[in-house]
């Protein structure tokens, strides 16, 4: 847990305030909390998705929700609801892929300060999305109390390399090689095919984490259903997606979708060339250096967002500064604004595989799932969308699987959706260009965990049926 701090009072707020406003007011914190929710297994994966939800004089709802690394990070990444019906919020809810279970206030406080707490000691500073989220907590002072918690494993910062494991990895690396030092912590590549260190986990935690579900035999995997109970799976994420595998995506492979054409095109690793003038391409090299710094400020995002409107107007058929303005419109809590831009650039730049990913992101929000298709022409592969193109740029092949894939999560067709993210995962750990596919942690987080709620009614109908359970087990070992 974080050093307390006195509590200390704050002036009036203005009376009329954008969502971001109202947030960084304080006023958030008056308003009672309706309910907290976690997902089940945290403890035991390390990653805790915490919603906390307060409700306004109206009933509307305003929710927090963290993405909170207990074994090292911390506070990984965040975002916000601002005063949605409540409706809306329990359908939102009701609907995410997420097994989800109710917690108390304090005990979602003390997980999200205590990790960060944690984190910090390591040098490791919460997402800067943190510091707006923050708002829709109580301050972290005595008035909470305070619940212990553990936090890394056997006393240890343990970073955990997944395919979610998102852009800051080298800044986690770096931060524990100077405040724990070498020996002191661990860093364990869950996709490295030659990861078989058994001493990563204790005898005690052996018996409760299972690994390596391919190497099991018929008595193993007996063993397995007839001891875990499907709400449980989701503890093991590893025997939940080799179950996935093999129960589903390898009997499909046969009808598999059009993406598996990948194959017929190259890859391109390699910086784009533009026909950037010299000034043009400086300007694009400071301001994308702007953006990439670590935790800008509001000032800084407010001088960015008028310094990127004006090269908007200087160089108008410039891509990157327009993309560029979304994300600090984003960054701003000015979503409308962004979403402007977003139409805008869309109607711009149509062929634009950045442009369509962000216009579908747009219609999602919007709650205009079937409206997607047409942005891709009907067209669920690049060798039917582009078919005279055999050349593409990993950026590109990384937009149009997300843009899929939140497509396809939004539609409830979890295999589609974990099968574009197979792409880019095995792109990211075995193509050339080893470690250098852009991934979204949030995203691999929600749709893995949607993939192992879906053996869930598979695990439950081998507890049930001893036929189905050994027709389960010979899918499982063959």
């Amino acid at each position: 847990m974080s050093k307390k701090k006195k509590k200390s009072g704050g002036g009036a707020a203005p009376a009329k305030l954008s969502d971001k406003g109202y947030l960084s007011s304080g006023r958030a914190r008056n308003l009672p909390v309706y309910k907290c929710l976690i997902n089940e297994g945290w403890e035991e994966q390390g990653m805790a998705q915490v919603y906390v939800l307060r409700q306004h004089a109206n009933s509307n709802i305003t929710v927090g929700i963290y993405l909170v690394d207990t074994f090292c990070a911390g506070m990984k990444d965040s975002f916000y609801l601002f005063n949605e019906p409540l409706h809306q919020v329990e359908e939102r809810i009701a609907s995410h892929p997420l097994p989800l279970e109710e917690i108390s206030y304090e005990l979602a406080h003390n997980i999200i300060y205590g990790a960060i707490a944690f984190a910090q000691e390591y040098g490791i500073e919460p997402d800067a999305s943190f510091s707006l989220t923050q708002m829709i907590l109580e301050e972290d002072t005595e008035d909470v109390e305070l619940i212990e918690l553990e936090f890394g494993r056997n006393g240890k910062p343990v970073l955990m390399l997944n395919p979610d494991s998102g852009p800051r990895v080298d800044y986690f690396k770096r931060q524990l090689e100077k405040y724990a030092g070498p020996g002191n912590y661990e860093v364990i590549d869950m996709m490295d095919d030659e990861f078989e260190d058994e001493d990563q986990f204790d005898d005690e935690d052996e018996d409760d984490y299972f690994q390596y579900p391919e190497d099991w035999d018929e008595e193993e995997w007996e063993d397995f259903i007839e001891e875990t109970e499907p709400e449980a799976l989701i503890k093991y994420p590893d025997v939940g997606l080799y179950m996935f595998e093999k129960v589903v995506s390898e009997p499909a492979r046969a009808e598999e979708l059009p993406q598996s054409e990948t194959v017929a095109f190259d890859i391109n690793f390699d910086p784009l060339p533009t026909d950037y003038s010299e000034e043009e391409a400086e300007e694009v090299k400071e301001v994308t250096e702007l953006i990439n710094r670590y935790k800008p400020s509001d000032d800084e995002l407010e001088d960015l967002k008028d310094r990127l409107k004006a090269t908007i107007e200087q160089w108008p058929e410039n891509f990157v500064f327009k993309e560029k303005l979304v994300y600090v419109y984003r960054a701003l809590e000015e979503d409308a604004a962004a979403d402007k831009v977003i139409v805008e650039l869309y109607n711009q730049f149509p062929d634009a595989i950045k442009a369509k990913r962000l216009y579908t992101e747009y219609l999602l929000d919007e709650g205009r799932i079937d409206d997607v298709p047409a942005v891709f022409d009907n067209k669920f592969s690049f060798v039917r969308l582009f078919p005279e193109r055999k050349t593409f740029h990993i950026s590109e092949i990384a937009d149009f699987n997300y843009a899929m894939a939140e497509y396809f999560l939004a539609k409830k067709d979890v295999r589609a959706a974990n099968t574009y993210l197979d792409i880019l995962e095995e792109l990211d750990s075995n193509g050339p260009n080893k470690g250098s596919v852009p991934l979204s942690s949030m995203l691999f987080f929600t749709v893995k965990a949607a993939v192992i709620q879906e053996m869930e009614p598979v695990l439950r109908e081998a507890k049930q049926d001893e036929v189905k359970k050994l027709q389960l087990i010979a899918k499982l070992v063959k």
